[in-house]
């Protein structure tokens, strides 16, 4: 049991509500909330992102469903845990359900509605959400592990949404691969640096002795990963700070940075106060990300439209072009945003581009084709910023086109050009002669433009898969 689950379930926790006290003085922090029978056995338990909010929705006259009603004329008293973030609150509640079993958290869910995290006991660990811990066959088998695999699993867990962000989440810091079956060629995701690439090995390669020290590799960041779901930080930030100082200590530089990496990463998820509420959305900090862009760039504009730019092809066949917009978020917005996050993807926005002018494999030239075609619709918004996928010479190459066109419309001379170089995760500025990595102290600047990279990636990808599919029939 995780050391936040053994202090609620030792202590009681510091505070003991008479239900009929208005919990007033409950923090409005993360944390887990227990309700009590007179016999002090746990009845339910909870958590919440705001705990005063949550448990005092208990207390309403009006609006509780008949099983709450229940609940409450049953419970005697209601104590509570304040947590660092709402994945602790989360962790800690599945504990705390998976010892006690309250009466009501069984009666208010039928099992299909808990979710539980599996893990396959293959050379290279998959992981997947699932309802049903006992009947998930045709889970694995979509994964294209087989049948007899077998599998472990973490839970349960009450919210899916919230538990596959943290799952997308603790990628970032600790890839795993999610493809279903093996492949030749890089996936996405290890192109983009979720997936350590072992799913694009053949099988016979993937029996070689060769692939010892990477498999070893994987299995830590699955071993990781497991902790932080178990509720075992504390152990893992010490093992981490442990092997980065022996790996510094035996100038192993190249694996201390990737550790510490992963320390500021683990550090930032369990220091955010809120979790996504959308898997498909990013969580950025909270904070004025507005303000830390125009620090950034040194422009007294506010950034209201960035957009993000990526060719996909294949030796210059099926060549495509993306265009992906991310605009700040308004109170009446109709996107998908969590409560915080301040930019967000305008799907309805996104344009695609098929190539024209270029032959052969000229990632750059199609760029450059692909900018002059955008800013020829006048009617389009122009943006703030732009991001490009690549480094220096790809954002060279835009500049030379919007160097022409600023000529013909002083409008473009505002737009701020960018590009974002993978891996190293550094951001080249137009007019700036060295880049600027972003880590993960940037915050939200880093994740932000992270998510306009990758969508564009994506977005790119999937318009050129589309082409050759299309391709392949005619043929």
């Amino acid at each position: 049991m995780g050391t936040a689950a053994k202090q609620i379930d030792e202590t009681g926790n510091n505070v003991d509500y008479k239900l009929m006290q208005k919990p007033k003085s409950i923090p409005k922090t993360p944390g887990v909330y227990i309700f009590r029978n007179t016999r002090k056995t746990p009845v339910y338990i909870g958590k919440a992102a705001n705990l005063r909010s949550r448990v005092s929705s208990y207390f309403l006259k009006t609006g509780k469903s008949p099983k709450t009603e229940k609940l409450m004329k049953e419970a005697a008293s209601v104590n509570f845990l304040e947590l660092a973030s709402e994945l602790e609150a989360l962790i800690t509640e599945a504990e705390l359900i998976k010892k006690w079993r309250p009466k009501y958290n069984i009666l208010m869910r039928d099992d299909k509605s808990y979710f539980y995290v599996a893990i396959t006991k293959e050379k290279f660990p998959r992981i997947f959400i699932t309802h049903q811990p006992r009947n998930i066959s045709d889970s694995v088998q979509k994964l294209g592990a087989q049948r007899q695999t077998k599998i472990s699993y973490i839970g349960p867990f009450t919210e899916g949404g919230t538990l596959t962000a943290i799952l997308r989440t603790l990628r970032r810091i600790f890839p795993y691969c999610t493809c279903k079956e093996n492949h030749t060629r890089p996936c996405l995701n290890s192109e983009i640096g979720r997936c350590p690439g072992f799913c694009c090995f053949d099988k016979k390669y993937s029996r070689h002795s060769s692939t010892a020290i990477p498999k070893n590799h994987y299995r830590e960041s699955i071993k990781n990963i497991v902790a932080v779901l178990e509720g075992k930080r504390v152990r893992l930030f010490l093992e981490l700070k442990k092997n980065m100082k022996a790996a510094s200590a035996g100038q192993n530089f190249e694996k201390a940075a990737l550790l510490r990496d992963q320390l500021l990463g683990l550090e930032s998820i369990f220091a955010h106060r809120h979790i996504l509420k959308h898997p498909s959305e990013i969580e950025f900090a909270q904070e004025d990300l507005s303000q830390k862009l125009k620090e950034l760039f040194g422009t007294g504009r506010a950034i209201h439209r960035l957009e993000g730019y990526d060719i996909s092809n294949i030796s210059g066949t099926s060549a495509v072009g993306s265009m992906v917009v991310f605009s700040k978020r308004l109170p009446s917005s109709p996107y998908r945003y969590t409560s915080h996050a301040e930019y967000g993807p305008d799907k309805s926005q996104y344009r695609k581009f098929k190539i024209k002018t270029v032959l052969g494999p000229n990632d750059v030239e199609m760029l450059k084709e692909v900018i002059r075609r955008r800013f020829g619709h006048v009617e389009w918004h122009f943006p703030d910023i732009l991001v490009i996928d690549g480094g220096r010479p790809q954002l060279n190459a835009v500049r030379t086109v919007l160097r022409e066109l600023r000529l013909k419309n002083e409008d473009l001379r505002s737009v701020i050009l960018t590009s974002l170089a993978k891996k190293e995760e550094e951001l080249y500025i137009e007019g700036m002669k060295h880049p600027i990595r972003l880590q993960e102290g940037s915050g939200g600047i880093l994740h932000l433009f992270q998510h306009i990279r990758d969508e564009s990636h994506r977005f790119a990808k999937k318009y050129h898969h589309k082409l050759r599919k299309i391709k392949y029939k005619r043929d």
